[in-house]
């Protein structure tokens, strides 16, 4: 039981990959996104209200967090219609989350996963994303996640280079 909030996480880390191999927005695509966002939730829930939060599984979510976004945009690529600037958009915001992890890294010597709520905001909004292309696949919506996205890195970049210590559960930079 005292691993069960790590196990819900791994979970989502190996079933996260299958949806490279379902065609997008089929039955299939949909049961293991689902799971994978009910996982999501489940382990930070159970970690806190069965007293099993560490530092390890915090870790270990944020990276179950990587994964499931990652195998979830690239599988949906394929119907998305972005544009080169768009592609640009989204290597720009890969970067500035690489270059935060980095320089809080060095500055803190452990990956800081802040949970903002703008990361929690935009965490959401990608949760909905494959419900709303169902309804409309307009490069609008897209613009608005890569905006939400951008503000998201942005102050997540800020709070590792502005504060002395490190506070994984920041929930803005006008928090100290």
């Amino acid at each position: 039981m005292k691993n069960l909030a790590n196990y819900i996480s791994i979970s989502r880390i190996i079933l996260s990959p299958f949806l490279l191999f379902t065609e997008p927005l089929s039955l299939g695509f949909f049961i293991i996104f689902i799971f994978c966002g009910i996982s999501d939730v489940l382990d930070g829930y159970v970690a806190r209200n069965y007293g099993l939060k560490s530092d390890f599984g915090a870790i270990l979510d944020s990276f179950a967090d990587i994964v499931f976004c990652s195998c979830f945009l690239l599988s949906l690529l394929s119907i998305l219609n972005l544009s080169y600037l768009m592609i640009l958009w989204l290597i720009c915001i890969f970067l500035i989350k690489l270059i935060s992890l980095a320089v809080g890294f060095k500055k803190f010597n452990q990956f800081p996963f802040i949970h903002t709520y703008l990361n929690k905001i935009t965490g959401a909004f990608l949760i909905l994303l494959p419900f709303i292309l169902l309804l409309s696949n307009s490069n609008l919506i897209l613009v608005i996640l890569f905006m939400m996205a951008t503000f998201a890195a942005l102050e997540e970049m800020l709070i590792i280079i502005t504060n002395k210590n490190l506070n994984l559960d920041c929930k803005s930079i006008f928090e100290k």
